[in-house]
């Protein structure tokens, strides 16, 4: 059971016992055993997710209710992380039966390959199907049997992007070849491939061209054929190796839907012959690949941008294609690419890559999207600019580049394909957030991120051991964390993060703010953290509260009588021990009060004005002025002196 001093609740349902790690669980991710206050008795395993990679939100919302031979998603929530190191993400799953295949790897024989393996995951793959969802997660160390005879467990595939850590072996070459975290959800044709991979490398009991790395696996895969690369050293039954061929074929069209899997010897007998690929006999050589066929071409454009476009400028590519391969056609298809780019009148770094992205499109219709050497097939695109903001490497200024100048549209329409990401794109906030990144806004990138991923935390520095997902979160973490210091809390990075997660209003807010310097930003600022207390955390906060008082003496200055300016400090600091910002602003926005204060300041300005304007004339010798004075004085000490006189007269007389 989970310690007491980690009992957080997740989904208020759910602990996580950090001092209890479970390194073979989690396919590779960070696994901790888990409790369950509704199943106490129930084994479950906590999934770390990585803050830079976003769990799959879809498949969190379709799923919950247990599903035979799958680990399903049960919650998810922010929890303490291992060693009391602050705050991380866990998602709560259904426990493994047993140990993953890739602990013990040995040859299984047909029957077990076709009953305790095939079957259940074709259920668990129909069943995901049904849903609208795809599981891009099946490989040896990620699928679990309790003891020899049982039918194995699908692993969970939710904590990370679809893909993300499937090994190139794993994957079909067009998908192996993208970005890790740019693969995508794909379709479910993807996962039939690998459990064909997963029965191939079985029925071996070995991992086939393990000694390759995953360009070159890739181009054996391209150049051969999946089956045919994998299974050169791999002794199977006919049956089974008419099975997976047809689940490896190239085309994905061409492989078994999930459904006709439940009938192997149905889906071995529906397996559609692919048209063997056009080969040449000499080889196209573009940097150190060779190409022989139409496949391999566009891997290779892909790989070396500058060489592809020297090579589609100069025509050797279809020079190639006509004399080499025989296909007219294609050439005449790259010629015209070729002549509409070059005619563009803005031809420059851009028009290039999009000639080579164009090229190995109509080269090869399965080809990923390519873009200055990266590829990623659209859906992945939320991943991708995570993986761009974690690693601040040159993939920011790709993925920038494409989504400033709408690079998946135009590779969507080009070959009139469909993509889930056209509605990530078109979504309202996305939307907002990506006219925010073509404007040139400061952080449009980062703001990007924020928006396509919504359970990543706030990047800001000084936040790492928290786990900041909404405006509400950031509200509290200021509460906790508001000190002596009187500098601005929304920096450019808090104030990217507030405009994705918050509402339209608050995004105009913060884009204004992000507009202005000097004493209107500190006064836009405090106007901002006013309303956000209001719309996401309505509680007391006099930590906030008591730092807001010290963001506004400057502001009390300016009220010019002094009495009223220490009764108003009196009351910011009563006030501001009851936590609400809207009452300290009411103070010092005093519109009645603040004109009342400039008038009498108006007032006593101009008589101080007659006063030294009166002191003035004397100290500049007014002449006539002086003279009265001087007469009037005389008068004076004359009437003085004739007083004493009489006095001492009268005086006299009486004696």
């Amino acid at each position: 059971m989970p310690h007491e001093t980690n009992a957080r609740l997740i989904d208020g349902r759910f602990t996580v016992d950090t001092a209890n790690p479970l390194p073979d669980s989690g396919g590779g991710l960070l696994a901790y055993a888990a409790a369950d206050r509704l199943a106490p008795n129930a084994r479950r395993v906590a999934l770390e997710v990585s803050r830079d990679a976003s769990p799959r939100i879809k498949a969190l919302m379709a799923l919950g209710d247990p599903i035979d031979n799958l680990m399903v998603p049960l919650g998810h929530g922010v929890g303490p992380a291992a060693g009391g190191k602050g705050e991380t993400y866990y998602l709560i799953c259904t426990a493994p039966p047993g140990p993953p295949l890739s602990v013990s790897l040995t040859p299984w024989n047909e029957t077990a390959l076709l009953d305790l393996v095939l079957r259940p995951a074709a259920r668990v793959l129909d069943t995901l199907q049904a849903r609208g969802l795809t599981h891009r997660a099946i490989r040896l160390n990620n699928v679990f049997q309790a003891v020899t005879g049982q039918p194995v467990t699908l692993g969970a595939a939710w904590a990370a992007p679809p893909a993300m850590h499937q090994p190139a072996l794993f994957e079909s070459p067009y998908s192996a070849m993208c970005h890790p975290a740019g693969r995508g959800d794909g379709s479910i044709a993807e996962d039939v491939y690998a459990l064909g991979v997963l029965l191939l490398v079985l029925a071996g009991g070995r991992v086939p061209l393990a000694n390759l790395d995953d360009t070159a696996l890739i181009r054996w895969k391209l150049d051969l054929g999946s089956f045919a690369a994998l299974s050169r050293d791999t002794a199977m039954s006919g049956f089974t190796a008419d099975l997976v061929r047809g689940m490896l074929a190239e085309d994905p069209d061409h492989r078994p839907q999930p459904a006709l899997l439940l009938d192997p010897a149905n889906a071995r007998a529906r397996r559609v012959a692919a048209r063997p690929a056009r080969r040449s006999q000499r080889p196209l050589m573009l940097g150190d690949i060779a190409v022989f066929d139409a496949r391999t071409l566009g891997f290779a454009l892909l790989k070396d941008e500058k060489k592809a476009v020297q090579a589609l400028r100069a025509g050797t590519v279809t020079q190639w294609l006509r004399r080499g391969m025989g296909d007219a056609t294609l050439a005449s298809a790259i010629e015209e690419v070729v002549r509409t780019r070059l005619a563009d009148p803005k031809y420059g770094a851009r028009t290039e890559a999009l000639l080579v992205m164009h090229t190995i499109g109509t080269i090869n219709y399965q080809m990923p999207l390519c873009w200055r050497g990266v590829a990623m097939f659209p859906d992945g695109i939320a991943a991708l600019v995570g993986d761009a903001i974690a690693t601040r490497s040159s993939l920011m200024a790709v993925a920038e580049e494409m989504l400033v100048h709408d690079i998946i549209p135009d590779w969507i329409l080009a070959a009139d394909r469909s993509s889930p990401s056209d509605s990530v794109l078109a979504s309202l906030e996305v939307s907002a957030s990506r006219q925010f990144l073509q404007a040139g806004g400061a952080g449009g990138l980062l703001r990007m991120f924020y928006t396509l991923n919504p359970l990543l935390p706030c990047r800001a520095p000084g936040m790492s051991a928290d786990w900041i997902t909404s405006n509400g979160d950031l509200m509290r973490f200021f509460e906790r964390t508001a000190g002596a210091d009187t500098g601005s809390l929304v920096t450019l990075e808090i104030a990217t993060f507030i405009a994705a997660r918050g509402e339209r209003r608050i995004e105009m807010q913060i884009n204004g703010l992000l507009a202005r310097s000097g004493e209107p930003a500190r006064g836009a600022e405090l106007a901002l953290l006013k309303d956000m207390q209001l719309r996401y955390h309505p509680e007391p906060m006099p930590r906030l509260a008591k730092w807001a008082v010290a963001r506004l003496r400057p502001t009390l200055e300016q009220w010019r009588y002094k009495p009223r300016r220490e009764a108003l400090a009196a009351q910011l600091e009563a006030v501001s021990r009851d936590g609400f910002l809207a009452r300290l602003l009411a103070l010092v926005e005093d519109n009645a009060g603040r004109m009342a204060d400039r008038s009498g300041a108006e007032q006593a300005a101009m008589e101080r004005a007659a006063i030294e304007a009166e002191l003035a004339a004397i100290d500049s010798g007014d002449a006539p002025r002086v003279q009265e004075a001087e007469r009037f004085g005389q008068a004076v000490t004359g009437a003085i002196g004739l007083t004493a006189l009489i006095i001492a007269a009268l005086a006299a007389v009486l004696q």
